[in-house]
């Protein structure tokens, strides 16, 4: 039906945005890579732009081919703006309206696109467009149906809806009288992006320091790139993006969607506060620290990639790995006496990534206003979040890509605040570690907030032994994966098949730690940090350190960092714990 791109932030020439990038909307034309409907976008194109101190914008629009505009490549080249809006065109039906019917479409300081196509078109908007008055009518850019769901978008604005109220309730008033529509609706008014996804393909980009790029396609192969569920209502700054899901329609009774409404929807937003470049940077500088200690060491947060992740679910799953199941029973019988201690109206998890116990959490805090996961993951806190606010009206989700291990600056919201630390995540921090965590966390705390901590409990070595060494292996594999990591991130040439996966039980320590063993002596190259690292035949790699607790002692590293343990609830077998505490 057509491309369309949008975007916000440091000045850019057109054509870096539109005309330079390998499948930029110049290429896509002739050769979207994503477009479901149609193939060549040939029936015309525009741009809009805003420049510096004024806010109406100025458009440059032609009915044919962008490819076939010499024009435009000047264009393109020469001017600069921070905010613009532009598309190239298949027309659903044949007209004569030409360069008109190319968006994008303007008004005052509003720019507006329409990837899509209205479901029997015209007759399926007659009674819809008599809510408009006639002088709107009579002045459609065009004839045909983009114009006219402009026209119903502007009216809204015109009668101060915000832009995003009046991108859903249009979709939901042209989705409930026409089923079947497309409707990728994209709006500039020169200082934010709002788009729906509703029937075809969208996605964002966030550009560290520069902006952000609302598509119908990625126009590169950039991994930041990030797909927008389909019945999304998207809304974009130069360095925020907030997605919240409309409700989904299709099921309803056609007079039912006609008189119930704008769809009621809950706010998903996210933001980074950790540099796009900083996940690279902190690998380079932990293997280079690792590889070069004695002994070598690596930090287990690198098990984490796609392959990692996967194979953690599965341990999570094995007989032997008792924690995540000792947990489940205590979230799920506490929850209650949890919410009822904590009473908190914002729920803060540190370290999220599914998200999935939580929920056990969010059922019970039932004056719960806004959860905040944080995490490195992007990917993670997308789908996690995105999840959680279609299941949940009314909460409000902010994530943040943060490292939790770092000084963290939380938004603010309303208070008491329950911070949750899951997992016996905090086991993996050595004591120094743990002492500067407790720290940061006590900082962020004010009074009547609490901490709910959760932590792996000392017991029999061989019970702990086989956690971390499954007979079926799969912890072997997670363990070497961190390897695999290593060898794609930074070109290293270790092979996983030369070294054995180790887990035993540190008792002076009280921790378990994995490690491996390399079966030979070898040497292994990490190009990318010019660096060659020696291994003796049985010299081992720590790659995880799993701290081990009892009453006491959480105690005791509470109360060092400002906290009071008031709260303890163990599973049944008394294998695993939750503390809550509070600020002293």
């Amino acid at each position: 039906m057509c491309r369309h791109l949008a975007y916000v932030g440091d000045p850019q020439a057109l054509g870096r945005l539109l005309t330079e990038p390998p499948h930029a909307l110049y290429r896509q034309s002739w050769a979207p890579r994503h477009q479901r409907y149609g193939t060549v976008n040939a029936d015309g194109f525009g741009v809009g732009w805003y420049a510096p101190g004024d806010p109406v914008p100025a458009r440059y629009r032609r009915a044919g081919p962008i490819w076939a505009d010499l024009s435009f490549a000047d264009l393109a080249r020469v001017v600069r703006t921070g905010t613009l809006l532009a598309a190239v065109r298949d027309a659903t039906e044949a007209g004569a309206d030409g360069e008109a019917a190319a968006a994008p479409f303007a008004a005052g300081r509003w720019l507006f696109s329409h990837n899509g196509a209205v479901a029997g078109w015209p007759g399926s908007l007659a009674a819809l467009s008599r809510t408009l008055p006639p002088a709107d009518l009579l002045t459609l850019e065009a004839r045909n149906d983009s114009a006219l769901v402009w026209a119903l978008v502007l009216a809204r604005l015109r009668a101060g809806d915000p832009d995003g109220q009046a991108l859903a309730d249009t979709v939901t008033e042209v989705a409930a009288a026409a089923p079947g529509s497309r409707l990728n609706l994209l709006l500039t008014d020169g200082t934010t992006i709002t788009a729906t996804a509703w029937g075809d393909t969208l996605w964002y980009l966030r550009e560290s320091g520069r902006g952000t790029v609302v598509a119908s396609e990625p126009y590169d192969d950039d991994p930041r790139w990030r797909s927008v569920p389909d019945r999304t209502l998207l809304a974009a700054h130069r360095g925020d993006v907030l997605l919240t899901p409309l409700k989904h329609l299709d099921d309803e009774p056609v007079e039912r969607r006609r008189t119930r409404g704008a769809p009621h929807v809950s706010p998903f937003r996210i933001t980074r506060t950790l540099p796009e470049d900083a996940t690279e940077a902190a690998l380079r500088a932990d293997v280079l620290h690792g590889l070069t200690a004695t002994p070598k060491t690596l930090p287990p947060k690198w098990f984490y990639d796609a392959r990692g992740s996967e194979l953690f679910e599965q341990i999570t799953g094995l007989p032997e790995y008792y924690p995540t199941r000792a947990e489940r029973e205590i979230l799920i019988d506490r929850a209650g006496d949890i919410a009822a201690a904590a009473g908190a109206r914002t729920l803060v998890e540190l370290g999220s990534g599914s998200s999935e116990k939580t929920r056990h959490l969010l059922d019970a805090l039932t004056g719960l206003r806004v959860y905040l996961p944080v995490d490195v993951s992007e990917s993670a806190l997308v789908r996690a979040g995105q999840a959680l606010a279609a299941e949940r009206p009314g909460l409000r989700v902010h994530a943040l890509i943060a490292d939790f291990t770092r000084e963290l600056e939380l938004p603010e919201t309303p208070g008491p605040r329950l911070v949750a630390f899951l997992g016996g995540t905090i086991g993996n921090l050595l004591p120094a570690e743990r002492a500067a965590f407790l720290g940061a966390v006590r900082a962020m705390l004010a009074p009547g907030d609490a901490l709910l901590l959760g932590t792996d409990l000392v017991k029999d070595e061989r019970v702990l032994v086989r956690a971390y060494d499954d007979a079926a292996g799969v912890t072997a594999a997670f363990d070497k994966n961190v390897l695999a990591v290593v060898n794609r991130e930074l070109g290293a040439d270790f092979d996983p098949a030369a070294f054995d996966h180790v887990a035993l039980w540190n008792a002076d320590d009280e921790w378990i730690e994995m490690r491996l063993r390399s079966r030979v002596a070898q040497t292994v190259k990490v190009p990318a940090l010019d660096l060659a690292v020696d291994f003796a035949a049985g010299e081992e790699l720590r790659t995880e350190v799993s701290a081990k607790f009892r009453k006491e002692g959480v105690s005791a590293e509470l109360a060092a960092a400002g906290l009071e343990l008031t709260r303890w609830w163990t599973d049944a077998a008394g294998r695993f714990a939750l503390s809550l505490s509070t600020v002293r």
